[in-house]
């Protein structure tokens, strides 16, 4: 979503220093310890985060990159069993991309129901009988010993140590900026209306579809149709007929007077969805590049194939992708693309 945010912008090549001496899954592990510090684990954030996170994207997120930091992984875990209310299993679910988080999604949904069981988290149905351990492929990347394997995870075919919970996290500040989808989730509940409500209140959108705010929250055009209706009926947001279609816009004054900022002060605006799942393709790609073995050009028709896929989520972020690349010129693109990716996961740039 291209949304202005009337901040300063900053450059998208400049990938600051926190992100540019280390490789993509650490660059990457550091931001999700970043965020997650301001969230409820017991750690202090290198730096502040302007914007407001979404959670779901997140916790999808950090289960792949967490495959390189064991530790991380299993606090992640813990905060959601601290904080299963607070999140939407639904959501979760529409966050995967593909196989890959289907079935880290899966597992730890399982996980969840097994330590705190809950319908509404309505895991696949698990055999306690686990899994011999050579018909697994390893959770972590690092070698990490197993004498036990986790049931929940190993009915996903992924082998890890069982897991107690630690108890160390806590629930996230809801006056922070990051934590904004938390604070609306009190008011409004877990559900459409508090996505759809954080997403017009950080994009500044003057008027935004059905389509566009499906595509942000992960819920169905329908769905979010249905509720931008409730919402206006319950005159909290102003409805327009525009060339054929509905467009809908939020008074920011009076959501910021009953969030106790000022208007200025709401978060800023990242299209989470489309930033951290592109980034889970490029991460699962350039492993998949490291053990094969091909030509440079076969290489660089790859890489082609692969800006193609992502081009459309980076699109609707805001960033561009050069569709004339040739086979030669597009390793050099994905970097420029990855790179621009990187600068928004920033905390110290301000741009929207």
């Amino acid at each position: 979503m291209t949304y202005s945010t009337g901040c300063s912008t900053t450059s998208e090549s400049n990938v600051s220093p926190l992100l540019a001496k280390e490789s993509l899954s650490e660059r990457l592990v550091s931001f999700a310890w970043n965020e997650w510090a301001q969230i409820g684990l017991l750690i202090a954030p290198a730096h502040v985060s302007p914007w407001a996170q979404d959670p779901e994207a997140l916790i999808v997120f950090t289960l792949q990159v967490a495959r390189d930091e064991p530790r991380l992984f299993d606090e992640l875990l813990d905060w959601m069993l601290r904080n299963e209310s607070l999140l939407s299993i639904r959501r979760l679910r529409a966050m995967c991309v593909d196989e890959a988080d289907r079935r880290l999604v899966d597992a730890t949904v399982a996980w969840l129901a097994r330590h705190r069981p809950q319908a509404r988290l309505n895991p696949r149905r698990i055999d306690d009988q686990a899994p011999e351990h050579n018909s697994l492929a390893p959770l972590f990347y690092a070698d990490v010993p197993v004498k036990e394997p986790d049931r929940d995870f190993a009915a996903a075919g992924l082998l890890r140590p069982v897991l107690s919970p630690s108890g160390r996290s806590v629930a996230p500040d809801l006056m922070t900026p990051i934590n904004l989808a938390f604070r609306l989730r009190a008011i409004l509940g877990v559900g459409i209306r508090s996505e759809v409500v954080r997403i017009m209140l950080t994009s500044r959108s003057a008027l935004a579809t059905a389509q566009m705010l499906a595509r942000a929250s992960g819920y169905s055009k329908r769905n979010v149709h249905d509720t931008l209706g409730g919402l206006v009926a319950a005159q909290v947001m102003a409805g327009f007929q525009t060339g054929g279609e509905h467009r809908y816009a939020i008074n920011a004054d009076v959501w910021a007077a009953l969030l106790q900022r000022e208007p200025a002060g709401l978060p800023i605006h990242r299209d989470w969805p489309q930033l951290l799942g592109t980034l889970r393709v490029i991460l699962r790609w350039r492993q998949e590049q490291e053990r094969a073995d091909g030509s440079d050009y076969m290489r660089g028709s790859d890489t082609r194939q692969l800006l193609s896929r992502i081009r459309g989520d980076l699109a609707f972020a805001g960033i561009d992708v050069n569709r004339k690349a040739t086979a030669e010129q597009a390793p050099a693109e994905l970097e420029r693309v990855q790179d621009a990716i990187l600068a928004r996961l920033d905390p110290r740039t301000s741009d929207g």
